[in-house]
């Protein structure tokens, strides 16, 4: 039935088409199972089946399914099980934030493609978009695997994974009563399902209550046929007469006959039909999801191996990567770095979340390199050992050069350690770097003897360095205060006394409790039952000399070692905790000074920066803008239970607090404990601090030391495009970058990890407070090579001012990949004889009389399987022709009693073509 033209349109701009992407979305309950929460679940349940075969060394095994299926299944109780130690997920957790996101980025770059979500009986189309993604993701893991090629990978994941698992949510598998994942999905060897054709009734009315609810119980006429309901947009406009539609409110097409709908992506009814068989539904999409990982055949860690199965998921661990000067006045400072590392290094190589690999990057100038990488703390020792320091007096050096190249090589969350005396004369690549530590959420430590920005070297006793713009003593400070990480400046004679920031970095499960700023001689702080040691780092914002003290609840002294001890700068780590409570920290003269705590223990929190993207709430790309409303999305870690998030609080940099919202948690479908929150960001910078009641019922406050950066510009994606070339082939891809500050000049660059970038433009636009400009980039592929390929495109805007982002996929994808075999079969009558006319049928006889019918089938691709619904095995069929025998000849009969026959001829692809022949009198009534 064709709809009215003006209802197409209005239809065409698409809302809810399966599981909703996330809770933060609103509109479903919290036991809904959503797509994050699916995604969750299922690569939780893969990379928990690894982990039981593949213990670690030393390390008894575990049952089958012991990890799998342990209840509640969260990263946190995964990894403390695997590793039988306190030993946090973070890095896990980052991978499978960028699996969801890629997932949820289908919202958006994707609506209007019926073939992302199974919709109007596309299932080949979707069975080959879903294949593509697959392929894509498996294309940039088979040479040299970067962090940005495993990101472009995650997010192709992600993709494959949003259309697999809307299978489960918006086609009839589940009411066939189907209890296990449909197998050709992911494996072509597999038998296809056959496929309603076009002129095939698969649904009848639904019943319509007083309330105005669709009853949609046994609506779906089809049970040997895989058919789904049709949600329009621009590639599919219509929904045919007699076929399924989406069905729930946000689908209008539910009042038009047939009337409902099949989806079933919630639990209510009056967004989802068929909402009675949502657990069943997900539950097939989570173990779809596992079997995507690992399943039998063509899996993932079956295409890849063991050891990119772990990069995949970060769960070789992290690197530890030193970026050191090798000019000549960093002789002693190498010497001392080394005899500290080895020791330490030594000392963890056997903890249970020592190091994946060590990493050295020398830098000069104009030498950067080469990165000696290895497995082995021996090695490493003599990388150290070997470093040769040369020049000097020529100041400064190509610092941020060897910085980028040590994220670069770096595996995500790994912690980075920069040794100089000098500034850097490569300054220019200070916003590169922080989307490089955006993306990798890699830690950066810096000890600095020295500084300069001149051609002459000083040391820090005859130089401080010059104050920056947004109040960092230089570039050095402003990264590791961006990733969160340490930083020391201090005197070449006293490095050695500073060198315990690397041991704080070895923290197997490293949390920060609060930061804030001290006026005065007394601070205190909470301490809860999880933590099992703490770290006290205070920092005297006059630069004089003090003393400090760490006292417990009791008012006693507490056992400290000393970490780092300057003048101006002290840290104390507590490794036993006899008692929980509010501990507290004094300082000698009173005075300003800087206090953060830290500690180690699993139970933490994550965040997530949201914005409405028309009915869903989405995770930002790129940095907040400064002023605009958000949604901050916060989620507890670790033995969360009985725990309760009580406050958010917006601390400054310095520790300031800027506020504080009472928050309402939640949870979601798989247990996880979660609270939403509006938030707008004022501050050029903002640390985000939770506070509540801690699983033990002691007051607990946790800080996330990763900042939230906020611009007055941002770059927007622009919906619709194409971002897929073929081998050879042009790509133009736009961007809208709007002005939310005061009239500004703004550069613009892009580049992209495989060099398809060929040019872009414009690369400056001056705009006015609320201007935009449209950035244009344009990537051409390499024609001599046919596979897939990944990458990721990076676009940015800068004033002298403000600095953003925004990250798009792109794709090489081979035309023959892009092919779809949706032709159904064809079939000719050859012979017909019916007998079977006027009372023939109705005779006590009427098994005497015998009509037949002989008919050809064949496809242009593949071979054909032929079916009839009544008395099945009077049908016969043989090769024929000269197409590889895959073309068939039928003869069917059946006697007067049953004067009918309904034929179904599908391909290898579930294609079908059908005819029916029905001689009954009177004809049966119609069904719909």
């Amino acid at each position: 039935m064709l709809l009215p033209r003006d209802l197409l349109l209005l239809l065409c701009t698409g809302i809810v088409a399966g599981f909703h992407p996330n809770h933060e979305s609103g509109g479903i309950a919290p036991s809904d199972f959503t797509d994050t929460d699916i995604t969750e679940l299922g690569v939780l349940r893969a990379v928990a089946w690894y982990m039981e075969r593949n213990p670690l060394p030393g390390k008894s095994p575990v049952a089958s399914g012991e990890l799998e299926f342990m209840k509640p299944l969260t990263a946190s109780r995964l990894f403390k099980a695997y590793f039988q130690a306190d030993v946090s997920a973070n890095r896990f957790i980052k991978a499978l934030k960028e699996i969801v996101d890629g997932n949820n980025q289908v919202e958006i770059y994707h609506m209007e493609e019926s073939s992302f979500f199974f919709h109007c009986e596309d299932i080949a189309k979707s069975i080959n978009q879903l294949r593509v993604q697959r392929d894509s993701m498996l294309s940039g893991l088979k040479g040299p695997v970067t962090s940005a090629a495993l990101e472009s990978a995650r997010l192709s994941a992600g993709k494959a994974l949003h259309i697999l698992q809307k299978f489960y949510s918006n086609t009839n598998w589940i009411e066939m009563g189907n209890i296990n994942p449909y197998e050709y999905l992911l494996n072509a060897t597999r038998s296809a399902f056959p496929v309603a054709p076009v002129s095939k009734t698969t649904c009848a009315d639904c019943t319509k209550e007083s309330s105005g609810r669709y009853l949609c119980q046994g609506n779906i006429l089809v049970d040997d046929l895989l058919t789904s309901g049709y949600k329009l947009s621009t590639t599919c406009k219509t929904k045919p007469q007699g076929k399924c539609g989406h069905g729930g409110r946000n689908d209008v097409t539910q009042n038009y006959p047939p009337t409902g709908g099949i989806n079933k992506e919630t639990t209510d009814p009056l967004l989802s039909p068929h909402y009675r068989l949502h657990k069943k539904a997900a539950e097939l999409a989570i173990k779809a999801t596992r079997d995507f990982f690992v399943g039998g055949g063509s899996s993932f860690l079956e295409q890849v191996g063991r050891d990119i199965f772990q990069r995949f998921f970060n769960l070789e661990g992290y690197s530890l990567t030193f970026a050191i000067d090798t000019t000549g006045s960093m002789s002693d400072d190498i010497e001392q770095v080394k005899d500290i590392s080895i020791k330490l290094l030594r000392k963890y190589s056997g903890s249970p979340d020592a190091p994946y690999n060590f990493i050295l990057v020398p830098f000069n100038d104009p030498d950067v390199g080469p990165v000696l990488m290895t497995h082995d703390v021996d090695q490493f020792e003599s990388f150290i050992a070997g470093l040769r320091v040369t020049g000097g007096g020529d100041c400064p050096e190509m610092s941020l050069t060897g910085l980028k190249l040590a994220l670069q090589k770096s595996m995500p969350r790994s912690k980075i350690f920069i040794f100089t005396d000098a500034g850097a004369k490569d300054a220019s690549l200070l916003d590169e770097i922080k989307v490089l530590i955006d993306s990798s959420e890699s830690e950066v430590n810096c000890a600095l003897t020295g500084y300069c920005t001149s051609r002459k070297r000083r040391s820090i006793d005859e130089e401080s360095p010059e104050a920056s713009g947004r109040g960092y003593a230089n570039l050095y400070e402003e990264l590791v205060a961006y990733s969160g990480g340490y930083y020391v400046m201090t005197t070449k004679s006293q490095l050695s006394q500073v060198l315990g920031i690397m041991e704080l970095s070895l923290n197997a499960a490293p949390v920060k409790v609060t930061r804030a700023r001290l006026h005065g001689t007394q601070f205190s702080f909470p301490v809860d039952e999880t933590l099992t040691e703490i770290t006290v780092s205070v920092k005297s914002s006059s630069a004089s000399r003090f003393s400090m003290n760490v006292l417990q609840p009791s008012g006693a002294q507490a056992t400290t070692e000393t970490v780092i001890s300057t003048a101006s700068h002290k840290v104390m780590k507590v490794s036993r905790i006899d008692q929980r409570g509010a501990w507290s920290v004094t300082v000698s003269p009173s005075g300003s000074y800087e206090v953060e705590i830290g500690g180690k223990s699993l139970f933490d929190f994550s965040y997530q920066i949201m914005q409405q993207w028309k009915e869903y709430v989405l995770p930002v790309q790129g940095r907040p803008v400064k002023g605009s409303n958000y949604i901050v999305s916060l989620k507890l870690m670790g033995e969360s239970k009985d725990a309760r998030i009580q406050h958010l609080v917006s601390v400054s940099e310095q520790g300031d607090s800027m506020g504080s919202i009472a928050l309402n948690q939640t949870s979601d479908a798989i247990g996880n404990l979660l609270a939403i929150a509006p938030l707008s960001f004022n501050a050029p910078m903002t640390l985000l601090s939770v506070q509540g009641v801690s699983p033990g019922g002691l007051s607990f406050s946790r800080i996330n030391t990763d900042p939230v950066s906020t611009e007055s510009i941002k770059i927007v994606p622009i919906p619709g495009q194409n971002g897929t070339m073929p081998p050879g082939g042009l790509l133009e891809v736009s961007v809208m970058v709007v002005n939310d500050g005061s009239a500004a000049s703004f550069t613009f660059n892009v580049w992209d990890d495989l060099g398809f970038l060929q040019s872009f433009r414009p690369n400056r636009s001056t705009l006015n407070p609320g201007g935009t400009v449209n950035l244009t980039a344009t990537f051409v592929a390499a024609g001599e090579n046919s596979s897939f390929a990944s990458s990721i495109a990076t676009f940015t805007a800068r004033s002298s001012s403000a600095q953003n982002y925004l990250k798009l996929p792109i794709t090489v994808i081979p035309e023959a990949a892009l092919e779809t075999d949706d032709i159904p079969p064809v079939h000719k009558l050859l012979n017909f004889y019916m007998p079977c006319v006027g009372q023939i049928q109705h005779q006590l006889d009427c098994s005497r009389h015998i009509w037949s019918m002989r008919f050809s089938a064949k496809d242009a691709h593949s071979a054909v399987t032929v079916r009839v619904n009544v008395n099945p095995s009077h049908l016969s069929c043989h090769p024929w022709g000269t197409n590889d025998n895959k073309d068939v000849i039928c003869h069917y009969e059946a006697n007067c009693c049953s004067p009918y026959a309904e034929v179904l001829i599908s391909d290898e692809n579930g294609n079908t073509d059908s005819f029916t022949v029905d001689y009954r009198r009177p004809q049966p009534t119609e069904a719909y």
